[in-house]
């Protein structure tokens, strides 16, 4: 079930970040990111300083340039 969805296109990348971080405190979070000039990476690596959030995987997206990561709870 699909629980919320939100855009957060509009926002700076750190908030962006922290959202989901927030969010993947508790809850298993999927994002899309473009897949160009190592965003997906850098999203990665931001995600990976949160100590309660841990990344699951990323895959192509369904849109072709896309990454589809997802995070979640460290522990789950």
């Amino acid at each position: 079930m699909v629980k919320g969805y939100a855009d957060l296109a509009d926002l700076p990348e750190d908030e962006r970040i922290a959202i989901i971080a927030k969010t993947a405190e508790t809850e298993i979070v999927g994002f899309f990111v473009d897949d160009w000039q190592g965003k997906a990476e850098r999203y990665i690596r931001k995600l990976e300083a949160y100590p309660r959030v841990r990344v699951i995987d990323q895959k192509p997206g369904i849109v072709k340039g896309t990454i589809m990561i997802r995070v979640g709870p460290k522990g789950h």
